[in-house]
């Protein structure tokens, strides 16, 4: 080793003694001051939510004043006739914001926000998103209704606060709940709100994500139509007179129905008319005309043997004639008795009613 090395040897070593000289000089003159701690009050076992707060399951501990959480006990009395909001774990530090307010029973009366109101709204396995609504999630509230055949569904509330999940308003774990009601806080003005909106229609929820607060602005609703303007007395008068003049013609036109009706319903006659046949110095016969009827008299006269007395200028052979002319027609076809008469020249044939 040659000298040079040895200098810078001994350049180093002599420095190194320097230093520490130095340094345990500092921390000889530093006043050595023991950190401050104060007592500290922790749970002595796993409580549960609404469990009220006695001194078998709390303890005191020493704990650095730096690490001390903002709200900390520092004695059992300080949460005496208190209860667990939040649920807390062996040797958790018991603060102001875990527990209930002070002097309020346990329960949902004691998770109402101040000024707000607890709504309770029926809920399905639809409307109520299949059970997954639990205490603390954020939901907007839809109102569906049928009008007329016009299905229309809008969002009346959103960003609403679920106190409560059927009987349970504190969420041990995540888990669906089987319930019919959701329980929801709302101001006053949004109770008339869910009021009036459930007397319409059906009332949905819609769950909302985690930190999603955000107020979705609605479309506003097309303007309602400007009333028709009030008629004018004159035309007033003319809308009067043209009512009153359809409403008679409408009686005219129900009453010549009536009587066409009745006159239909009436039997109809018909007007049958006969002949007179004379016979010497006897009583006319009074024979139908345009039917059988009147060959058949004239034939069973015949065929009675009454001969020309019967039928001033009309003979045997005539008569046989007429018979022979009606059994032709075979009673098939009507025979005017009258022209008949006037054929053979036998008789007199005068028409009357």
């Amino acid at each position: 080793m040659n000298s040079k090395s040895l200098i810078m040897l001994g350049l180093a070593v002599a420095f190194g003694l320097v230093a520490m000289l130095l340094t345990r000089s500092m921390l000889a003159q530093a006043p050595t001051r023991a950190e401050e701690a104060q007592d500290i009050l922790v749970a002595a076992r796993d409580l549960k939510e609404e469990e009220l707060l006695k001194p078998d399951a709390l303890k005191v501990i020493r704990m650095a004043k730096s690490a001390v959480p903002a709200g900390a006990f520092t004695a059992a009395k300080d949460v005496a006739e208190r209860w667990v909001k939040t649920a807390l774990l062996e040797g958790d530090v018991v603060i102001e914001k875990k527990l209930g307010p002070k002097g309020t029973p346990p329960g949902l009366v004691a998770n109402i926000p101040k000024g707000m109101r607890a709504f309770a709204i029926d809920v399905t396995e639809q409307t109520g998103v299949s059970g997954f609504i639990l205490p603390g999630h954020r939901v907007d509230v839809v109102r569906y209704e049928n009008e007329r055949g016009a299905h229309r569904a809008e969002s009346i509330l959103q960003n609403i606060q679920v106190l409560a999940s059927g009987q349970v308003f504190t969420r041990a774990e995540e888990r669906s709940l089987t319930t019919r009601t959701v329980t929801l806080a709302v101001t006053p003005e949004q109770v008339d709100i869910l009021v009036a909106a459930r007397g319409k229609g059906t009332l949905s929820l819609s769950l909302r994500g985690v930190n999603d607060h955000e107020v979705v602005a609605r479309p506003e609703p097309p303007p309602a139509p400007a009333p028709a303007p009030a008629p004018s007395p004159a035309e007033d008068t003319r809308w009067k007179v043209a009512e009153e003049h359809r409403a008679k013609l409408e009686r005219e036109l129900a009453e010549l129905k009536s009587a066409l009706a009745a006159k239909a319903a009436e039997p109809v006659r018909k007007a049958v008319r006969h002949v007179h046949i004379y016979r010497g110095g006897r009583s006319p016969d009074r024979v139908p005309l345009g039917g059988v009827a009147a060959t058949e008299t004239v034939v069973a006269t015949a065929t009675a043997g009454r001969q020309a007395e019967a039928i001033p200028g009309l003979d045997a052979a005539a008569l046989q004639e007429l018979a022979g002319a009606a059994q032709g027609a075979g009673g098939r076809q009507p025979i005017d008795a009258a022209a008949l008469i006037r054929q053979l020249g036998g008789g007199s044939a005068r028409p009357g009613s």
